[in-house]
């Protein structure tokens, strides 16, 4: 080795060294983990559960179409915060997923996957702010609502304390077009947003949010010879899957949440009204006819709330929202809410509530483009310091008829999604670690048809639905 290589190879080793032991001096490193073991115990119709949201992909079968599986989803975060808390840094990874035995992921000779970023961000106290008032940029999670948007996103976060008020202020970016050097493309389809919270508390038990959010993307012409996507399925009907489309979209979602306690009652409540447009889309119906390109209006509205009531080791509580649907695919108003990225788990067979919850129907409170009713009476018992127990019945409707032709050439219109019953046990084996089962029971009403296979669509829901999951979690 030259001395010059020597130099440079003992100035690297160098540098390691002051970084491993200076900043052990000016930060605190902290180390966490979400380690979780997930199994599908069974189903009767596991073609139903397939996670991509909404869509007639999701058929089911005539007949059982049986399956059951073993998972792990692990998550591991870095924090390096500074002595004085002024600053830190976070850095998380994920491993998403994996089944035993699948091919490709997680077979023979173990897992043949990478791990991927969750979480990537900065935060700083701003050193001129007298109270606090700090800064997040990077990939970080963002809760707007949980509603409407509360997932990992990149961005930049303005967020602190003014007297009572909390306050929150961003711009994220879920969405960059590979678009360079065209001179009519200034931030083409970049789906952009900015968001405001402020949050306070008028009295004791009553907290108040106030929330408002613009998202938009600059898509100013329509050319079909140019072969871009213009098209919007009601089985799409979500903000992040407007990803690599050409569709010029203004929405703004305004709203108002909290929560209210006063002894063993409680309240919980969301309300919310979007309005906006969206321009220059060729809208897919329920039974995949495109609509000429057409101007829309957007004008959708949501509304829920929970009430319960502690007894004792028991706690009885009522869920009730009410998401708008459309009503009309033909004309150029549309009355759909439409929440950005979400993770709703309220029940076990129609949204994430199964434990193994990377295989679902549907992320979102709704159904298509139909919007949603859910009414829900849930019983929870914490049996022991270390036992819970709960049972739950829903009834759940779509907000407007899934209207489309069957099979069988008949027009049908039909809401109900039916009557599930779920249950679940949670115990903790150790401080750390919890073992826990849940599984649920839909009795399908005559909208679940939509999504059985052509032929067997008759106007009437054939099959019904059960599954039961469990999961082994350690968390620190």
């Amino acid at each position: 080795m030259t001395n010059k290589k020597m130099i440079v190879a003992l100035a690297a080793v160098a540098l390691i060294l002051v970084g491993l032991v200076v900043p052990a001096a000016a930060v605190q490193l902290k180390f966490h983990g979400d380690m979780n073991h997930r199994f599908m115990l069974g189903t009767n119709h596991n073609e139903f559960f397939n996670a991509a949201g909404d869509n007639r992909v999701n058929s089911i079968d005539d007949g059982s179409a049986y399956d059951n599986f073993a998972e792990i989803k692990y998550r591991f975060w870095f924090e390096a915060v500074s002595d004085d808390s002024d600053y830190k840094g976070v850095f998380a990874t994920e491993i998403g997923g994996l089944r035993f035995g699948e091919s490709k992921k997680m077979g023979y000779s173990g897992d043949q996957i990478n791990m991927e970023v969750r979480w990537g961000y900065f935060d700083f106290q701003l050193p001129f702010a007298e109270q606090k008032s700090r800064v997040r940029m990077g990939l970080q999670p963002i809760n707007i609502n949980s509603f409407l948007w509360q997932e990992t996103v990149g961005g930049v976060k303005l967020y602190g304390a003014a007297g009572s008020f909390d306050y929150q202020l961003g711009w994220l970016r879920g969405y960059e077009a590979d678009v360079t050097g065209d001179q009519d493309a200034d931030l083409r389809n970049d789906h952009d947003a900015f968001y405001g919270r402020l949050d306070f508390k008028p009295q004791e038990g009553l907290n108040v949010g106030l929330l408002a959010l613009w998202q938009w993307n600059n898509i100013d012409d329509y050319d079909p010879a140019s072969g871009n996507d213009y098209t919007l399925s009601v089985a799409d009907w979500e903000f992040k899957k407007l990803s690599d489309k050409e569709i010029d979209v203004n929405l703004v979602t305004l709203g108002v949440d909290g929560a209210f306690k006063s002894g063993d009652f409680f309240a919980k409540w969301d309300l919310m009204y979007q309005t906006g447009s969206m321009d220059n889309m060729e809208f897919i119906d329920l039974d995949g006819v495109t609509n000429a390109v057409d101007d829309y209006d957007v004008s959708a509205y949501f509304l829920h709330a929970d009430l319960g009531m502690k007894m004792g080791k028991s706690t009885l509580t009522y869920t009730f929202w009410y998401t708008s649907g459309d009503d009309d695919s033909t004309d150029d108003d549309l009355e759909a809410f439409m929440a950005t990225d979400i993770d709703r788990m309220d029940d076990v067979i129609i949204t994430e509530g199964g434990f193994a919850d990377d295989n679902y129907f549907t992320e979102r409170h709704y159904i298509l483009d139909k919007g949603f009713i859910m009414n829900k009476l849930a019983y929870d018992y914490q049996a022991t310091e270390k036992l819970k127990l709960g049972v739950a019945a829903l009834y759940m409707m779509t907000a407007e008829d899934l209207e489309y032709t069957a099979a069988n050439g008949s027009l049908v219109k039909e809401d109900e999604i039916g009557l599930e019953f779920m249950g679940y046990f949670k115990y903790k084996l150790f401080k750390n670690v919890e073992w826990a089962v849940n599984g649920g029971f839909l009795a399908a009403g005559d909208a679940m048809d939509y999504f059985e296979r052509d032929v067997i669509q008759d106007g009437n829901s054939d099959e019904d639905i059960w599954r039961a999951d469990m999961r082994i979690r350690y968390k620190f």
